[in-house]
């Protein structure tokens, strides 16, 4: 019976953990901050209502640089008062966007709302206006 040598257990346990790390690290989200994106590049296109209080409001994300390698995970989309406020998440793990090309708010009432993008630092920037049905 062959009995492995402790350096070459080791050097065995450092690569699958390095491996595991990397596979780890590829898998997360990261929220972008505005300046992620083209000037101009998030466009907001006409709400929809789905229901009582519940609407769908279609917005794309063009980058600034084109990242071949990233996709985007998610948008957090939070109603505070008139302002319906946006936070983009980017990942580099799957390949595929997992994000359907729209939003959607519930129990908010019709009127027009102020679209605006948050930073992870909570920095604002105004994108420009919807009008819920």
């Amino acid at each position: 019976m062959k009995t492995i040598s402790s350096a070459k257990k080791m050097k065995s346990i450092i690569k699958i953990t390095l491996i595991l790390a990397v596979i780890a690290l590829v898998s997360c989200s990261e929220e972008k901050s505005r300046d992620f994106f083209a000037k101009g590049g998030i466009t907001i296109g006409a709400p929809a209502a789905l229901g009582s209080g519940s609407y769908k409001i279609p917005i794309e994300f063009e980058t600034e640089i084109v990242h071949s390698g990233q996709w985007i995970d998610a948008v957090d989309a939070d109603v505070s008062g008139v302002d319906i406020l946006l936070t983009a998440s980017f990942t580099s793990s799957n390949g595929k966007s997992g994000y359907p090309g729209y939003i959607e708010v519930h129990g908010v009432s019709p009127g027009t709302y102020t679209i605006k993008y948050r930073d992870p630092d909570g920095t604002i920037h105004p994108l420009g206006s919807a009008i819920l049905p």
